[in-house]
Parts: structure tokens; sequence; C-alpha cells
């Protein structure tokens, strides 16, 4: 079906919709829209009046579902949303596709592989699979580590708008998990414009002591970078060099989960 045409038969099912299904609605146009929206944009979008837009909106913005800048009075996704998101996609059964391409890139590597996204500063294991090796990292999906030291969190961060990015270098100095993770916001900064410029993401024993990891980008169809996908591994095996070797085994696969993802978007996936 056309996007234009499922837009409109949205906003006609919203019109005639209980109050539950237009806030919904609402949520719905908001987390699907590429930046903050107006009242107006929301209300047209919804196909819903202006007031009633706005009740719905100050009432998720009320439980933390929607943020309203104060300054642009703009809307976005809230804190709770987002959380919610989350706690869905950690619940609900892994793609068998999707854990398939993860299990044959780990195969064909001989390492640990994930699949992480950003949630809030943190990055979220959405799936992963272990390589076979006695000593490993026991991470599990649905696990969570820090952005700032992380080679899937240095990306996601690299790769994200920047009005997000901005907001979580707001801190003058992060946390050091190792001697070797990198504090202080300049330097972040300096890292993250590194990332995007190279096209991936390191981490030297900078979360971990003995680990080193390298993650690509999992784009959408449009390009939007909506995952990361890393290898990791004890540097006792496996140091950066050896893991840029692999760079292009890692881009053919984020492009196949790419692919994956979308069609799970739309319903095609398996």
């Amino acid at each position: 079906m056309n996007r234009s045409i499922e837009r409109n038969a949205d906003r006609t099912r919203t019109r005639g919709a209980s109050p539950v299904l237009k806030a919904v609605g609402v949520l719905d146009h908001i987390a699907r829209a590429p930046g903050p929206v107006t009242l107006a944009d929301l209300s047209a979008g919804t196909a819903l009046p202006k007031p009633t837009t706005h009740r719905l909106a100050r009432m998720l913005e009320t439980a933390g579902m929607l943020h309203r800048d104060p300054l642009t009075r703009r809307y976005a996704v809230g804190p709770a949303l987002v959380a919610l998101s989350f706690h869905a996609l950690r619940s609900a059964p892994a793609s068998p596709h999707r854990h398939v391409l993860l299990e044959r890139l780990s195969e064909r590597l001989g390492e640990t592989v994930n699949l992480g996204v950003l949630s809030g500063a943190e990055i979220l294991y959405l799936d992963r699979v272990e390589s076979r090796w006695p000593l490993r990292m026991d991470f599990k999906p649905g696990s969570r580590v820090p952005f700032h030291c992380t080679a899937n969190g240095k990306l996601l961060v690299a790769f994200a708008r920047p009005p997000m990015r901005e907001r979580l270098l707001r801190p003058k100095t992060f946390p050091a998990h190792t001697p070797s993770t990198i504090t202080s916001r300049a330097a972040l900064g300096r890292e993250l414009a590194e990332i995007r410029r190279r096209g991936y993401s390191e981490d030297n024993e900078e979360f971990l002591i003995g680990v080193c990891c390298l993650a690509v980008p999992v784009r959408e169809r449009r390009g939007s970078v909506v995952a990361g996908l890393a290898v990791s591994a004890p540097s006792a095996r496996f140091n950066l060099e050896r893991a840029r070797s692999y760079l292009p085994d890692l881009v053919t696969a984020a492009a196949e989960l790419g692919a994956a993802l979308e069609a799970e978007r739309h319903g095609d996936g398996g």
C-alpha cells in the first residue's frame, strides 16, 4: 500500500476512534516524525481538532509519554514512552531471521557479536550471540551498558540527531570504567566526529579491561542509523588491528540486518 494512502487511512480511523485510540494515534504520529512537531502539525497529522489534540498532548506529557520543549513548544517522544518501547523490545521474542544472521556472523568471525540500540544514555542489547571460546563476556539480550565507553554506544551517539547528541554530551566529564575510558566532553566530542568521518567505532579496553570491540551502523532503507552491530572479544586474541580486518564482514551483515529490520517493520519478516 502506498505510504500516503496508509497515512490517510490512519487519519480516517483516528477521527472516529475512542479517546484511547486517539491518544495512541498521537503517540504514533510523534514517534514516526523525523523531529519534534508543533501542535498544528500534530493536529493536521492525526486529523483531530486542535483542542482535542492539545488535551491529549497535555495528558500524555503529564504521563511522561511526550516531552514538550519549553522554548520551541514542539512535542517529541517522552522518557516514559522510550522506557515502554524498550521494555516491549526486550520482552518480545527475537526475530528468528535476525538471530540467524547474527549466528552466521559469529560463526564466520569466531567471536561474540551483538545488536544494540540507544536507550537514553545507555545501549540496550536487542540480541547477542556469544562465541564458543571458553574466555568470553556473558551479557544477555536486555543488558544495558554506558554509551560513552562502548563501541556501539559511541557509534549510535555519533550518528544520532544533533539535539540528542548535544544533550548526551552535556556533562563536562564522564565516569571512568578503565584507564582507557574517554572521560572529558571535549575528547568524546572529537571521538564522535571521527566516528562519523570513518563510519565505524572502536572500544579499545574503554569499558572492560582486556576487551576490544568494533561496531558498524545498521541503517534503514532511507539511510538513518537505527542500530549498531558490534563484534567483541578479549584483547589477548583480538586486538583492534584484527578487528578492523573484519570490517567487510560486519558491513555486509549490517546491510542484511537493515533489510531484515525493514521487512519486520512492514510485516514481511519471519
